[in-house]
């Protein structure tokens, strides 16, 4: 009988940021640019909050509001779900 799953080990540390920032989210031809809350960050990608719906695998644009033209491409890793803890939040990893 197989046993539960070991979660990884976190690979870096995150840092706490909260810092405004934006995700471009491109759909069918029209891209949207959506204000967000980035929570933390590490090496492997951003923890944010913000009010868009998006699904495990999607590619978004990270751009923070103080570097306007810097920008991250990112892959949707993990969503959090309704009336959970992590409710609104979203776990992105850098490309």
């Amino acid at each position: 009988m197989p046993g539960s799953p070991i979660p990884k080990a976190r690979r870096s540390k995150r840092v706490v940021l909260k810092r405004r920032a934006s995700l471009v989210i491109n759909l069918d031809r029209n891209q949207r640019r959506l204000p967000c809350l980035i929570l933390d960050s590490s090496k492997e990608g951003f923890r944010l909050r913000g009010s868009f719906q998006l699904k495990r695998g999607q590619v978004v644009e990270l751009i923070l509001d103080e570097d306007p033209l810097s920008f991250e491409r990112c892959s949707v890793v993990w969503v959090g779900k309704a009336g959970s803890k992590q409710e609104g939040e979203v776990g992105l990893e850098t490309r």
